[in-house]
């Protein structure tokens, strides 16, 4: 019985630690644009703003820097939240290798103030000819 209690709870303790929290954000792309790097691939430059809501109860609008070059996506965001807090984060993903990426917050103020966390990201839907897009994120802190 006690090893059978042992593994419910390590199973237990296992799924509450797989993600913290989720993230469903929509975005939309802004200020695109591109050059051609010397081995001829693409680097692209956009704004991405959008909004965000978590499974904590926080919503934010963000704004983000993003760089794309040689298919792989690295860019900072800034996020502002309803209570008027900041969050700083990183985002990363290659495109070469799908649809997941990663999110990072790094620091912020008020709640965010001196906390991190990792999240994992899909993109479920993106049209560039539109430019918006949607993604969800599951999250560790």
């Amino acid at each position: 019985m006690k090893i059978l209690m042992s593994f419910i709870a390590i199973i237990f303790a296992t799924s509450i630690a797989y993600a913290d929290y989720t993230i469903k954000n929509v975005y939309r792309f802004d200020n695109t644009d591109m050059i051609k790097n010397v081995d001829g691939s693409n680097i692209m430059y956009t704004t991405v703003t959008g909004v965000s809501e978590d499974s904590n109860g926080n919503r934010s609008t963000s704004k983000c820097l993003i760089n794309v070059i040689n298919g792989v996506i690295s860019g900072n965001c800034e996020n502002l939240d309803q209570d008027g807090d900041i969050e700083y984060s990183t985002v990363t993903r290659n495109l070469n290798k799908g649809n997941v990426g990663e999110l990072k917050r790094i620091g912020g103020t008020g709640k965010y103030e001196n906390t991190s966390s990792t999240c994992e990201y899909t993109v479920e839907i993106t049209d560039f000819k539109i430019g918006v897009g949607y993604l969800t994120a599951s999250c560790l802190e």
